[in-house]
């Protein structure tokens, strides 16, 4: 065993032993006034007596000091070989990324996008650096995913008074960040700035062989920028409106990166990520102790020897209370949830199998003993997958949740279960207030496929009720007409004539539908088909309690 902070045990057991000291030799009012044979025959023995206290307590004291020291088992020095790529992501804060072309603005768009890019790229080195009219580092080069994402969420830009884009402070910075690496890869994040040339900064990346890649976060209709409760004028008293400056796209062209204008979805960063994954990745070897950490065992004897100082010992009868007590609550809440938990893992696998049956049974069993938004989800999604609509939409309606996400979902497939009941009206309504949440491109593809779908069914019932007035009108006309004799009924020339007016008749019919049909019929099954597709589901996912487990986003 090696104790690596020794210096803990020297600098906390001297005073430790001189408060022991004080507190022992220290007599309460009642051993001063009394003889201390009266006083064992006057107090009631239940519980540690005095002295038996301040040695467990001092002892547990010890303990804690002696876990401070870190006391550590080495086995031995081990090699380990470690693949990383090294990535800095330069984060732009001038004025210009606080207009509002991409929602809430450029800047927030932009550091969201920098928190999905991280959270999907693997084995990278991250770093970031935020510039202005000059640069400063934001964190270095780190394996630290967490610590990583936490500066650049908590990255203040409230005190962003600079004018102007220096591309060169970025470079510059980047690059002793980089140190000696020699797979060099920048990140922008920028509307592009003002620039008309990037000569310089395509020369200085060059020099320290850096590959420049932009996401482009900014619109080529542009937006004003906001400032203190108005919009940014120049000298003419106009407002100023800042525009993507694609000029940009020559320093990724020239230096080896790539560019990419920001996305609503994720097929912005999923190119960049592409891009990424092709470098190739520095092999490092480390050499590592492999030891094993006493202190947690030293903390936990000790915090044992306290509760049984400031606690005072039961009896056998309160012992036998407690014990019955606690094993009736843990055994209900046990077979509870291991019924629950059991339910919830054979829906999720039936689910997971299309086998949609068995699956809304478990659903079912969920429902009723939970109660809960996200088990009502469950069972309605399970009941529109086995083609139970209006039962489908009669839990979704029982979904009653703050997370506005889940009731996004929620509105989507109601929207979803109504067009599948050919209610089109209904299904816009869901569609439209879904999007109000949450601009949603399956969502958005729905809600047009209801419109036209609508267009559709109120053009046939026009061409229904011109049919019924044409047949009223043709037998007015017929019975006007002299009455003839069955033999010349039977003649040729009004049947051709009868034959002639319906072909004439349905040739109009089928160029007024191919002119004001708004979707046909083969164009009506492949949205469906698409629809089927897009239709999106959310499984219950027991959450956890325990710290430093990660846990997939049910949604």
């Amino acid at each position: 065993m090696k104790i690596l902070n020794i210096e803990y045990i020297y600098l906390m057991l001297i005073p430790s032993l001189v408060l022991l000291y004080l507190i022992s030799t220290n007599k309460s009012e009642l051993e001063r006034v009394f003889d201390s044979k009266i006083l064992k025959r006057l107090k009631i023995n239940r519980g540690l007596d005095k002295n038996t206290k301040i040695f467990l307590l001092f002892f547990a004291l010890f303990l804690m000091i002696f876990a401070m020291s870190r006391p550590v088992i080495q086995k031995g020095v081990v090699e380990v070989e470690t693949k990383k790529a090294p990535v800095v992501f330069a984060l732009d804060i001038s004025k210009s990324m606080l207009s509002k072309d991409f929602y809430p603005n450029r800047l927030e768009f932009a550091k969201l996008k920098i928190i999905n890019l991280v959270n999907m790229l693997k084995n990278v080195q991250f770093g970031a650096v935020a510039f202005a009219k000059e640069a400063f580092i934001v964190s270095p080069l780190t394996n630290d995913k967490e610590a990583f994402l936490f500066l650049i969420k908590n990255l203040n830009t409230d005190f962003i008074t600079m004018q102007g884009t220096n591309f060169l402070s970025a470079i510059e910075i980047a690059n002793t960040l980089f140190e000696n690496k020699k797979d060099k890869n920048l990140i922008i994040f920028t509307d592009g700035g003002d620039k008309k040339s990037f000569e310089k900064e395509i020369e200085l990346a060059k020099k320290y062989n850096i590959k420049v890649s932009v996401l482009a976060v900014a619109s080529k209709k542009g937006a004003p920028i906001p400032i203190n409760g108005g919009y940014l004028k120049d000298k003419n008293q106009n407002i100023v409106i800042t525009k993507l400056n694609e000029n940009i796209y020559s320093l990724c062209k020239k230096s080896g990166g790539i560019c990419v204008n920001a996305t609503l979805s994720n097929e912005d960063i999923k190119k960049i990520s592409s891009f990424l994954n092709h470098i190739k990745k520095e092999i490092k070897k480390e050499k590592v102790i492999d030891q094993v950490e006493l202190a947690p065992y030293f903390m936990g004897l000790a915090l044992f020897l306290l509760s049984l100082v400031f606690f005072s010992i039961p009896s056998k009868s309160d012992f036998k209370k407690i014990f019955v007590f606690a094993f009736l609550i843990i055994s209900i809440n046990a077979k509870a949830g291991l019924f629950d938990f059991k339910d919830i893992k054979k829906a999720k696998e039936y689910y997971n199998e299309k086998n949609y049956q068995k699956a809304l049974k478990y659903f079912k069993k969920v429902a009723q003993e939970k109660k809960s938004a996200q088990s009502f989800y469950d069972l309605a999604n399970a009941y529109y997958k086995t083609k139970q609509y209006k039962k489908a939409i009669e839990y979704y309606n029982k979904v009653q949740t703050p997370n506005k996400e889940l009731e996004r979902y929620k509105l989507h497939n109601l929207g979803n279960s109504y067009f599948m009941l050919k209610q089109y009206k209904k299904a816009i309504e869901f569609y439209e207030k879904a999007l109000k949440i949450k601009e949603d491109p399956d969502t958005r593809y729905n809600l047009e496929l209801a419109k036209k779908m609508l267009k559709k069914i109120s053009k046939n019932s026009q061409n229904q009720n011109k049919k019924q007035k044409e047949k009223k009108s043709s037998n007015k006309g017929k019975e006007s007409q002299n009455k003839t004799t069955k033999k010349e009924k039977k003649n040729e020339k009004p049947k051709n004539k009868k034959k002639s007016k319906k072909s004439s008749k349905e040739m109009k019919n089928l160029n007024q539908k191919i002119k004001e049909e708004p979707i046909s019929k083969r164009e009506e099954k492949k949205w469906l088909k698409e629809i089927r597709k897009k239709q999106k589901t959310l499984i219950y996912k027991i959450p956890t309690k325990h710290k430093g487990i990660e846990i997939d986003k049910p949604w």
